[in-house]
């Protein structure tokens, strides 16, 4: 009677495991142009909003008085969503440099731009909370950077809101763009974080991979001494770039047009393809299965993707 109630067990259990996909679900956090919310067809985000997925979309600013304005998602997206848990998250940045250096340079303003981004998720009650991407700041303006979100995250957190950022790798990378997110890597300073592992080579660099997969674990490293490792999402391109010899602008490669080409003339190479031929060279990402296992094996929240489309 133990063998067979044993085996009932185990029957049992692997059953459930068969009928309880959330179980198994891995969380993914997919980045899309505002566009696309209302162009794509519901048939296509019913196969994107699977459950686990976050999703951060583009088309929000912020004025040079503090004003938060931004993109309306469809109701028939959010009834979608909110059937399969789907998070939601506005891609804030500052409509332009200068805008950015004032409001992050005066007190007044940054108080004034934490209000806003409350009454903001306030009248988007169904938001997770935000996600800024501010680049093109300099390292002076990194400890304006920090003042802004010591103020900012208690008020979210206190109407159970989250604050994430996208950043630049610390590692490896041109200072010159990650100096402005140097006080981040320094200080816990956001609920969860998108390290954007891409661009290592792009169309204003050499030739070269737009990732690499010791390049990005390098970076995570260093994060992983100011933040948990659930707190940490490991951003990919499912875009890469082709030099052509004797033509200076690279050519935009996405996983959607350009597989078959790179499947053709590149070599998988530690989690990435490396197109090289006597015409030029390049790189994409096709197989994730190297990124998925470092991701699981180190306990990062998830891998995220910019972006949809690509």
């Amino acid at each position: 009677m133990k063998i067979f109630s044993r085996l009932g067990s185990i029957f049992t259990s692997v059953i459930c495991i068969s009928l309880c996909p959330l179980s198994a679900q891995e969380n993914v956090w997919k980045y899309t142009i505002s566009q696309d919310l209302s162009s794509k067809p519901l048939a296509y985000w019913e196969k994107v909003f699977k459950p686990g997925t976050s999703i951060s979309f583009t088309g929000n600013y912020i004025s040079a008085n503090g004003e938060v304005s931004g993109t309306l998602v469809p109701s028939t997206l959010q009834i979608i969503g909110k059937k399969n848990e789907i998070r939601w998250f506005p891609l804030i940045t500052f409509r332009s440099l200068a805008i950015g250096k004032k409001v992050l340079t005066s007190p007044q303003l940054r108080k004034t731009l934490v209000r806003n981004l409350e009454l903001y998720l306030d009248n988007h009650s169904f938001y997770s909370g935000i996600h800024l991407d501010f680049e093109g700041l300099g390292l002076e303006y990194s400890t304006h950077y920090k003042e802004l979100l010591l103020e900012l995250q208690p008020a979210l957190k206190k109407k159970g809101k989250l604050l994430t950022l996208a950043i630049f790798p610390p590692e490896g990378f041109d200072p010159k763009l990650s100096g402005f997110h140097s006080e981040i890597y320094k200080e816990n300073l956001a609920d969860e974080i998108v390290l954007m592992a891409y661009d290592l080579h792009s169309i204003k660099t050499s030739p070269g991979p737009v990732t690499e997969f010791n390049w990005a674990k390098l970076n995570v490293k260093y994060l992983l001494k100011t933040y948990k490792p659930e707190q940490i999402w490991l951003g990919l391109p499912l875009y890469g770039y082709y030099w052509k010899k004797g033509v200076k602008r690279p050519k935009l490669l996405t996983q959607s047009s350009d597989r078959n080409f790179v499947i053709q003339y590149g070599k998988e190479k530690e989690g990435i393809y490396l197109i090289s031929t006597d015409k030029g060279e390049g790189s994409l990402v096709l197989d994730l299965k190297l990124w998925e296992e470092y991701a699981k094996n180190v306990k990062l929240k998830g891998l995220a993707f910019w972006r949809l489309g690509f």
